[in-house]
Formats: structure tokens, sequence, C-alpha cells
């Protein structure tokens, strides 16, 4: 008597899954269709950015190699083709970089200046951005105008504050405020770990008679 029972349970149950098929049948179908359309374009475009991904380094490579070997001409339109080409490409920043750089070792520091900015406003990256805006208070350090306002863009967070702090005491050292500049490298003495960094800062310390070491 059970197995009768359980008989027509089943046909029962065949029958709701039959009605609920014929009912919602172009709905499921559409459904399943475009989640594999959805699957294959995700595929298709994670390959697209990952083939252009490798171009954009294989070409950034290039681009070092060249100035390493002191082919100015030929790093320059393999710069410009990386830049023009992978606008949006990680390595394309790093490329705004090299031409930064190249720009302010000829002595055209408006430029490069330009090219510092034009990074901090395409990067994605704080860290990127915060790093072109240390480099940019580097090139105008000589005129603390211009180069505060860079460093007071900077995160506090950043993992360059204490190089910005740095310069914003040799800044305020240019200004004659002593007292300020032996502040901020304390302040960047506390954040800095070992390294070339902590020492000129031990040394900056010592030769303005700080008597406050750590």
């Amino acid at each position: 008597m059970q197995d009768i029972f359980e008989q027509v349970d089943e046909q029962l149950e065949a029958e709701r899954v039959q009605k609920f098929w014929e009912a919602n049948r172009p709905r499921l179908i559409g459904g399943l269709v475009l989640f594999f359309v959805l699957l294959f374009a995700y595929v298709g475009w994670r390959e697209y950015q990952l083939r252009q991904s490798r171009i954009a380094s294989e070409q950034f490579m290039t681009v070092q190699e060249l100035f390493i070997k002191q082919d100015n001409d030929g790093g320059q339109k393999a710069l410009q083709q990386l830049l023009s080409e992978h606008s949006g490409q990680g390595y394309a920043l790093f490329g705004r970089f090299l031409q930064a750089k190249r720009l302010a070792d000829a002595g055209n520091r408006e430029a490069a200046l330009e090219q510092l900015a034009l990074l901090v406003k395409e990067s994605r990256s704080p860290l990127l951005a915060d790093l072109a805006l240390l480099n940019a208070a580097y090139l105008t350090v000589d005129n603390g105008g211009q180069a505060e306002p860079l460093l007071a863009r900077m995160d506090v967070h950043s993992p360059y504050r204490a190089h910005a702090l740095e310069l914003q005491g040799l800044l305020a050292a240019q200004r004659g405020d002593q007292a300020a500049a032996q502040a901020r490298y304390r302040e960047a003495r506390a954040l800095a770990s070992e390294g070339s960094l902590r020492s000129r800062l031990e040394s900056r310390l010592e030769r303005m008679g700080s008597e406050e070491k750590k």
C-alpha cells in the first residue's frame, strides 16, 4: 500500500514539474542563453585585457632598454607609441614617469611637471598619484610656494609620507623656520624605517643641534 502512495506522489510531482516547465520554458531557456552569452563575453574580455597588458609590458620594457642604450630618439618614439596605444594600462602610467624623468634630465622642468600632473589625473592608484606628487615637489623644491601645495595633496597615510615630511622640513629651513624644520624631520624619522632616509634625518637633526634622538 505504501508503494502505491509513493507512486502517486511521484506522478503528481512529475506533473507539477511538467506544468512549471511548460509555463516558464521561454524564460528558462532565455535565462540560460543569456548566462552563457555573458560568460563567453566575460572570458573574451578577460583574455583581451590580459593580451593588451602583455603587449603594454613588452613595449614598456622596450622603452627602458632603448633609454639604457642611450637611444633617446628610439626610446621617445617607443614611449609615445606606448602612451597612445595603451593609455589605460598601468604600464602607460609608468611610461609617464619615464617621460617625466627624461624631460627633467634634459632641463625641461615645466614639461616634466605636465607629465606628472597627467599621471596624477589618470592614475587610479593613490600610490602612483602620491609618487607623482612627490616627484613634482622635488622638481619645484627651489620654489616652496609651488612645492607645498603638491605635498599637501598627498595622503597622510601614504608610504611616501616620510619623504614628504623631509621635503617639508627642507622647505621650512629655506624659509628660516628652524623649529618647523626640526618638527618635520622628527615626524619623518618616526615614520622612517632603518635605512638611508632615517640616517639622513638623524644627520639633519644632529647638524641642527636637536637634542631629541630616537
